[in-house]
Parts: structure tokens; sequence; C-alpha cells
């Protein structure tokens, strides 16, 4: 955008008009660059080849070689096709030793000698962070606190190989300090390395107060300044900049955004992509209320990526089980430490506030039970520019090596056009507003927008006037009581929009003209006009029902502004009711809620239906419609594209929000 600054006093419209050529040289006009631009390609990596001293090599296939650094637990894996090296971790020693060698000293210039540089802003904690393959995120008395596997204190760590296979290996890691212990599995491929994390893997007493485990959160890493001993003071006051690696981390915000690797002035705050949305069931309280500001974008995809230059280096991360209880986590330079780096956090106990009154008394807690999952990540890396075949070294290369995953998981399916179709009608989407209901003298009264002969004509002309023929059609609040107030599964239609013979009249007309027209409906948001919370609606970890403000963001005249969140279980048996009712003569459904809604549910008693089971009855759910309809989705998550046949309200942007 511009930013204008006009000298002169504001003049009435008409004259500016007049006067706007020969007042031009008053302005002064200076560009704001903002997260919309089309940034150039990060520049080319300079980089040596790395001293593997202290590593073992453990394994070796056609194009990477992995070593690991038993005392820091790193793996080092070098890429055959360019040379270039990843590491885990950043590979540092910890400051504290390399301080008291320089103290114990016999004179100064032993002093000088053993005074190696030092990380700044690393301390003992972050050194075994940055060093570490996995970290562990405990509850001590309210206070979130880290240890990882590369921790000097508490901590022993050991890799075994399992059954005598060099590419299959195990670190088993035992946090003492927390009586935890954790077993990473490990799997050496071809193009990549694997990560599993089985919840029968992670004992112990500690298992209670384990909040989140991150995985090498410093693989990729770029930025950094390092700290030189001054002979002179003999202090470490000389501090210089790093080499920062040209690059970007990629996160699946909106359509794709890319976070570059840049030296900030200020501090960030971190970027979390809850994927999949966050469980408003464990959040921190059990009511929330949307304003009128643009909501930020979650992640629909569990992936993300890091690219060093352009075309030359990088890999893409992406988890095959447990992303539901997955964030993708960036922390930019300057917040904390002087690196940007991004890992992968996952959640298995949050804290949140248990009420225990109508006054909303209450305190915080961690939740008696925590997630139970069992992790799965993979990283596969790149190399080139993509002249040989083989993905790009760049964002696209991440997209095409997740798009073929997704392929071979059966998830995705290929689409081949052929020329024929080239040259046939862009499809078009068109949604249709039946009614909705407002506030009356007396209750509420119900607003007609569209009737069904509406439809029908507004199609026809398009059709016949227009030549768009390949159309396809949703009908929001076609029940009685419009979108706002109709029972997700009723049956009941307003004879002021039409009756259920003249929808399947007008289903059955235009499919025969190939225009598919579809039922649409949310099944997740529900409010008490609606029905009855009673076993319909979705209980927070503290057991009282979800409760969603949404009066910002309504018309005053609005029925309803208050709003809860089904319980899964019942936005499946709703939807079944529909499909059974029309399935008959719609040939599609257009779902909202289900399909971009991922919530657990809890009982009075405790937890009813994790995510986990939550995701396995959505896809039961629409397995089971066996292909009799089409399933039109509303954005939805990555574990329903298998069963979405039109994928609707796709982003096309990111949030655009300055992190």
């Amino acid at each position: 955008m511009y930013l204008v600054k006009m000298k002169k006093r504001i003049l009435p419209v008409s004259l500016c008009l007049v006067l706007g050529l020969i007042s031009f040289a008053h302005v002064k006009a200076v560009y704001l660059p903002t997260n919309r631009d089309t940034k150039l390609p990060p520049d080319t990596v300079t980089y040596t080849i790395v001293d593997k001293e202290g590593f073992e090599l453990l394994h070796e296939t056609d194009i990477l070689k992995y070593y690991f650094r038993e005392d820091r637990d790193i793996f080092l894996i070098e890429d055959k096709r360019n040379g270039y090296t990843w590491k885990t971790g950043l590979d540092i020693p910890f400051g504290a030793d390399i301080n008291e060698q320089v103290m114990n000293a016999k004179d100064a210039e032993e002093a000088e000698r053993l005074a190696i540089p030092l990380e700044d802003a690393m301390n003992t904690t972050y050194t075994a962070i940055a060093n570490s393959l996995i970290t562990v995120e405990y509850d001590e008395g309210g206070t979130i606190k880290q240890i990882s596997s590369a921790s000097r204190e508490m901590v022993e760590s050991k890799l075994l190989t399992l059954n005598g296979n060099p590419a299959t290996r195990r670190l088993d890691v035992d946090f003492k300090n927390i009586d935890l212990q954790v077993k990473v599995g490990i799997t050496l491929g071809e193009s990549g390395i694997t990560y599993e994390i089985k919840d029968e893997d992670i004992t112990g007493s500690g298992k209670s107060v384990l909040v989140a485990i991150d995985i090498t959160p410093f693989l990729g890493a770029s930025g950094g300044r390092l700290k030189y001993y001054n002979p002179e003071t003999q202090m470490y006051d000389i501090i210089e900049n790093k080499y920062m690696i040209p690059g970007y981390i990629l996160v699946p915000d909106g359509c794709g955004s890319l976070i570059r690797f840049k030296d900030n002035s200020v501090s960030f705050t971190m970027y979390y992509g809850d994927v999949y949305g966050k469980d408003p069931t464990q959040d921190t309280y059990y009511t929330d209320r949307l304003t009128d500001a643009i909501p930020l974008k979650d992640p629909v995809m569990p992936v993300f990526g890091v690219a060093h230059g352009n075309g030359q280096a990088a890999f893409v991360a992406y988890a095959d089980s447990a992303a539901e209880y997955m964030q993708i986590c960036v922390r930019p330079e300057e917040n904390l430490t002087a690196y940007t780096y991004v890992y992968p956090r996952f959640v298995y106990n949050t804290t949140y506030f248990q009420v225990y009154n109508n006054k909303g008394d209450g305190y915080f807690t961690l939740m008696s039970e925590p997630n139970r999952m069992d992790i799965r990540i993979t990283y596969e890396f790149l190399a080139g520019d993509g002249s040989d075949g083989s993905p790009p070294a760049d964002y696209t290369g991440m997209a095409l090596t997740y798009r073929k995953h997704l392929i071979e998981q059966g998830i995705l399916t290929e689409k081949f056009i052929g020329s024929a179709d080239t040259t046939a009608d862009i499809p078009i989407r068109l949604d249709f507003l039946m009614s909705d209901s407002k506030k009356g003298i007396v209750g509420t009264e119900e607003v007609v927008v569209t009737t069904v002969e509406d439809v029908r004509s507004i199609l026809t002309k398009l059709m016949e006037r227009y030549g768009i023929t390949n159309i396809s059609s949703g009908l929001y609040g076609w029940q009685k009581g419009g979108e706002s107030l109709a029972k997700p599964d009723s049956m009941k239609f307003s004879g002021n929009i039409g009756k259920e013979g003249a929808f399947r009249e007008l289903f059955l007309e235009f499919a025969n003209r190939d225009v598919d027209i579809s039922y649409a409906r949310d099944y997740t948001f529900i409010n008490k006009e609606m029905l009855n919370y009673n076993s319909n609606a979705a209980r927070h970890v503290n057991s009282w029902y979800l409760n969603l403000d949404k009066s910002v963001v309504l018309p005053r005249n609005s029925p309803v502004l208050y709003y809860s969140y089904a319980n899964p279980a019942k936005s499946a048996a709703w939807f079944k009711k529909i499909f059974r009712r029309v399935s008959d003569y719609s040939k599609s459904m257009t779902i909202g809620g289900m399909s971009n809604i991922l919530l657990s549910s809890y009982t009075s008693d405790g937890l009813e239906l994790s995510v986990t089971d939550v995701i396995k009855l959505y896809q039961d759910t629409f397995e089971n419609t066996g292909g009799k309809v089409k399933l039109n989705m509303e954005n939805p998550n990555m574990y329903l594209w298998k069963y979405t046949d039109r994928y609707l309200s796709s982003p096309v942007g990111t949030s655009q929000y300055v992190f």
C-alpha cells in the first residue's frame, strides 16, 4: 500500500479532482511492504564440508548417509546428491564447560587457547534443547518447564539397534528428575528419517505431568550469534552474528505461507499452528467469544518444511499419526534466541479452568488423564533444482513430495483431464440462502430469501441465456426455521419456500441437465433455540457445556447470539438421518462443521470421545455412504480428503498476520 501525505489543506472533492495533476508535486508516497508481496528467491547458500569428528556412521542409502553423535544425541544426515549436511541439532558445546576451562587455565595464553567461541543468548537449558532429539515439556507446580534428551544432568539416553538392522534404531531416554521414560523409534529411510513415539513407550509417574514433546526443534535453524573471548578484558565481550543461512520455513497457514530467515531488529511472537484447529473442549476456558477481527487460519494438514537457498537443499516433514494433537511452532530470531527455527509440538496435556459454581469461580488444573497418541512423523530431504525430474528443494518440491505421499496413502487420487475436457465449461459453484429467522415483535419470524422457483429461474437463465452449464449448487436454510433455528436433522419444510416434493422435483429436473443441487447444512454449531443442549451439546473437560459468544459479529436482530458445539456422535447421527432421507433423489450433500471442526467430547464422568475417536467416527460415517452421493466439504481437514468429492472454501490467501 502507499502512505500518502498531503501538504495542502483538504479541498472539496470536485476541486481536488480538477487540481489533482497540478498538486501531484506536493504528494509524498512511500511504499510500505506487506506479506502480500512476492519476494525474490533466497540467495545461494554458501557452505563447506562439515567436520564429522565425534560422529559415527550408522547407515547409508543410495542418497543419504546417517551419522550419530552419542554425547549430544544428534543425527548428521549427509545428502550424497549435493554434499549438503543436515544436523538434527546445533551441535554446540555447553557454555558453562568452556567458561570453566578458561577460568581454570594456568595462564592467559592457555585461557586464550581454550576460549573457543560461545553461543550468545543460549543458557544451559537452551543449549541442551538446541542439541536434542526430543525435548519434554512438563508441569511443575503450575509452571511449564523443559528438559531435553541432551541435557547434562538427570537425563540418560542411549541409542540401540533393533533386530540387527542398521536402519532401525531406538533412542531410550530416561528423564530421572520427573521419573519419565520415553522410547523413540527411528527409521533411517532411503530419502528421510522417521520418528515414532508410541503411547505404550512412555512410562513412569512423570507421565501425569507431561505436557508436550518437541521433536528435533533446531533442525534447519538459521541465524545465531557468537561471543568471542577478549584477551584484553579476559571476558567474552566481542559479539558477532553468525552466517545466516538464506532460506525460509514453509507453514500450512491458509494456502501456505513462507516465514523467511532474517535478522530481526525487534522480537516477534511465535507462530503456533494448531493442526486441524484447537479442540474447544480442551481449551483453557469453556467459553469463547468471536470478535470482528479476521481470524487466523488453522492448518488443515500436518506438514511443514525448511529450504536452505533456492533449489539447493530442503526438507519437508509430515505426520502420519497423532496429527490431531500436533502444533507447528516457529520461533523467530530475537525471540529468546538468535535463531529462527521450526518444530512439531505434540500436546499431551493442557491447563484448563475448572469452574465449580454458577458464579464462575474456579481454579486452574491439568487434565486428570493425558491425551493418548502414537506419534509418527517423517522428514524427507530434497536436493537440487528439479532439473533431474526429482522434486526441487523449494516449497514447490515440498508440496509435490507431500502430494505424492498422500497419493501413496490412498488419501488423494489423481484425476487426469483429457484434451476433450479442457475446452469444457469452467465449473462454477452457486450457493443459495433460502431462508433464515430474525427477531419479531413477538418471538421470531422466518425471512424468505430464495424460493425453489427462484432457484429454478436463476439456474435456467444462467444456462440458457449465458451458456453456463457446469454448475453445482448448495441450498442453505432450506429447512423450516431457516439457517439459524432449524434442527440439523429436521426434514420439515416451509411452504413459503417449497415443500419437499418441490425440492425433489427441482433436484431431479436439473440432475437431468447435469447440474448438481444439494442440501447444505452445518452439523456442528447449535444453539438453545434450535434444540436442548442435554445430550446434544459437547461438554468441556471441566464438564460444562461449551459456549461461543457471537454477539459481536451477528446483527442485533439475530434470533440467537450464543452458540455451542454439537457432540460429534450427534453430528454423525444427524448427517446419517438426512442422508437416508434424500440420497434417493439428491446427487450430493454439502457438509459444514463436521468437515473442518474437530473436537472431543466429555461427560460429567470424563472423556467420552477423543479427537482420534472422532476422526474415525467421521471417516466411517462418510465411508458408509457407499458413494451414493457426492460429498461437498467446506474447507475439510486432511483426514477427510479421501471422502471429499468437492473441496469448498479452499483458502486462497494466508492469515497475513505479523507474528
